[in-house]
């Protein structure tokens, strides 16, 4: 249990974590210059704090991860770039990526990337956290076709290679359940000519994978191969995609594949989305994503048409129980874990065909943007959720299918935007939202409507479950500048569920609410304090009479965290951070605590280290605390902490020169009060868990 009072190490600790604050000035870091040139070096600050939003190191923590290591090594062409690639740029909102995109349409291209400044709604804090991963770039395609020459001179090749596994096996390797070696390979292979031609291969190794070659089974060496070539700016063709390509139209709810951010530190932003249409795939997540040809045309009058056919296999388990029945055995559900370690893994990978066709008709002018999107898509073996209740009103059949309409509208400082989307059952699903932009505050409010009967196979809309189903909320959202350093984030977001969910045996009610005050003062001092709190109805049992009866409980989560950085010069970076947490339900109470002192130091120009020492000292998994930390390039690392222990690890980053890249990270969790770290085959007999990470990347 987690004591009454930290002990006496702790509270030291944390008086030095408040050193940075009351400590002296630093001589260098007052003299920096806030200047407004393309900088795409210092990033770490901007970057986490929008992954460390994400609080969990799932598929779309990863993906944003690989899609802002993407965006540092290869910026936006900030004369060419459209509203909605702008609008992934982190702290940037739709609103603020259309009036970029307005300015440049009325007064010419930006002669500078300082020019940003003129645009009228963006802030100083904003423009910082965008420069990096933004450039100035010609304000018109060149020629259509260019010279041989032009091309080739033009060529950037870049290679990356990372190797990475754990130190402390668990059973699957040391029973030999798991039928290759421990370590994960992944390889990365791009080769652009500015933006008009991408062509890029990904190839990745999960640890306990084989290297084999089964082409039934799309296993070339490595397990997971994915890759595209992509054209732009052909004339009227925007885009074109031979390979695995992604697809965002709307605000999700019909179609959306990729990146989509959920509630987290900004209330604003995550909100209100804008489709970026058809883009190559390169990740090293192997779901959610389509195989085939893409195209993006544009049309006389501000008309856009995307059309998209697809072919591909994904992980199924296929139902024995009807194998007296005749056709192909059905499929339960569709895996998504890309896990294939064991005999039995194996079996699931590409058992389940797709055959997709789809695209999208869109209207723009400035202050307008309609479209509608659609699909269909037809499957090798038939879907037979079961007769859980919860699954009763997912996908089934031979075939789905998805029609939605969307639109946004820009009223000066208003926004207006939503989505309707039909389902095959006839049942309509929606999002709508406004936003309202000031000079000292911004707000949003959107309302969703998902019925419990509206399955979307492809969709991914704002909303608090992992697709567009059964949910009904409110979201408010209120960004306020209360003096030129602090500003004050909050939101409230309620919702019900109507119908069951897994492990809840009757509709469900709850809300969740989140307060983020940051104060920066200064460019090398920033500091902010979060509090959130989630009420949620959950799935429990009851002894009545003898007999075992399902009900629900109200299940609290509380968490209050303070955060600092403070940057001494330009070599030498603190951070500090303390999170409580508190899980509370009618018959339990936990607690948990986090205190973590990282440093930044860069000994060298060439030389960049990043470590943390942490220690925590929770009830329980209940009490979990997630906090991310720096990882290599294109990864993405947030332990989850429970029980009591210590974490630390060490990340160093080596530049012998602009185009090669060195980065090796080690760490390390020990626990106090466990013998056996994880479950099943991961299960790891010990106190401690460690691991090591290798990487290197090139560019010619």
């Amino acid at each position: 249990m987690c004591p009454a009072s930290p002990p006496f190490h702790r509270t030291l600790a944390a008086l030095i974590g408040l050193l940075p604050i009351i400590g002296p000035t630093p001589a260098t870091g007052q003299s920096r210059q806030d200047t407004l040139e393309t900088d795409t070096t210092e990033v770490a600050s901007t970057l986490e704090s929008v992954l460390d939003a994400l609080n969990t190191a799932d598929r779309t923590a990863t993906l944003a991860a690989e899609q802002y290591a993407d965006l540092r090594a290869r910026p936006l062409v900030l004369n060419q770039a459209s509203a909605a690639d702008l609008s992934v740029l982190p702290e940037l909102s739709m609103k603020d990526a259309h009036r970029i995109v307005q300015h440049r349409d009325t007064h010419g291209p930006f002669d500078s990337v300082g020019d940003l400044q003129t645009v009228d709604g963006l802030d100083a804090a904003t423009i910082r956290a965008i420069r990096p991963f933004v450039r100035l770039g010609p304000g018109a395609p060149p020629s259509l076709f260019p010279a041989f020459g032009t091309i080739v001179s033009n060529l950037t090749f870049s290679l990356t290679q990372r190797y990475s596994r754990r130190l402390d096996l668990g059973r699957g390797f040391h029973e030999d359940r798991f039928l290759g070696p421990p370590g994960r390979f992944t390889t990365r292979l791009r080769l652009d000519h500015e933006r008009r031609l991408q062509l890029a291969l990904t190839l990745d190794k999960d640890p306990g994978e084989q290297f084999r070659w089964a082409p039934d089974t799309q296993t070339y060496g490595f397990d997971h191969v994915t890759g595209s070539l992509a054209l732009r700016d052909l004339g009227p063709f925007e885009t074109f995609v031979v390979g695995d390509f992604t697809a965002q139209f709307g605000q999700g709810i019909a179609l959306w594949q990729g990146l989509r951010f959920g509630k987290g530190r900004d209330p604003i932003a995550p909100a209100q989305k804008r489709g970026r249409g058809i883009r190559p795939y390169r990740s090293a997540s192997e779901t959610n994503f389509f195989r085939g040809l893409a195209g993006t045309i544009g049309l006389p009058g501000g008309w856009v048409l995307t059309a998209f056919a697809s072919r591909r296999h994904r992980d199924a388990s296929v139902d024995s129980s009807f194998a007296d029945a005749e056709g192909p055995l059905p499929v339960r559900t569709v895996s998504g874990s890309g896990r294939h370690r064991t005999p039995n893994e194996l079996a699931r990978k590409g058992t389940f065909g797709e055959t997709t066709v789809g695209g999208a008709l869109e209207y723009h002018r400035s202050t307008l943007r309609l479209g509608i999107t659609g699909y269909r898509a037809r499957f090798s073996r038939p879907l037979r959720p079961g007769n859980t209740p919860y699954r009763q009103f997912r996908v089934a059949g031979h075939s789905t299918s998805m029609l939605g309409a969307y639109g946004t509208a820009f009223l000066g400082d208003y926004t207006l935007f939503g989505e309707l989307a039909r389902s095959p059952r006839g049942t309509y699903g929606g999002l709508l939202g406004a936003a309202m932009d000031g000079d000292y505050a911004e707000a949003i409010m959107v309302g969703r409507r998902y019925p419990y009967d509206f399955a979307s196979f492809h969709g991914n809309a704002f909303g608090g479950g992992r697709r567009p189903q059964n949910e009904l909320g409110v979201y408010t959202g209120l960004q306020l500048r209360l003096a030129p350093n602090w500003t004050l984030g909050t939101y409230v977001d309620q919702y019900r569920a109507p119908w069951l969910r897994f492990a809840v045996p009757r509709p469900t009610t709850g809300w969740e609410a989140r307060g983020v005050l940051k104060y920066e003062p200064r460019p090398w001092l920033s500091s902010y304090l979060q509090a959130r709190v989630r009420s949620e109805e959950v799935g429990t049992e009851y002894q009545r009479g003898g007999r075992r009866l399902e009900g629900l409980q109200r299940e609290y989560r509380r968490s209050v965290r303070w955060h600092t950085e403070y940057s001494f010069s330009d070599a030498l970076t603190v951070r500090t951070r303390v999170e409580l947490s508190q899980h509370s339900t009618p018959q339990t109470d936990s607690q948990g605590f986090f205190l973590a002192q990282g440093l930044r130091w860069r000994p060298h120009p060439a030389i960049t280290t990043d470590a943390r020492i942490a220690v925590f000292d929770t009830d329980g998994f209940a009490a979990r605390i997630y906090a991310y930390e720096h990882d290599l390039r294109y990864s993405f690392s947030a332990p989850v902490f429970f029980d009591r222990g210590r974490r630390s690890y060490l990340l160093i980053r080596y530049n012998p020169f602009s185009s090669l890249t060195l980065e090796a990270k080690y760490g390390v969790t020990r626990y106090d009060n466990r013998t056996k770290i994880g479950s099943g085959l991961n299960r790891v007999d010990g106190t401690r868990r460690r691991e090591v990470r290798l990487q290197i990347h090139w560019t010619l």
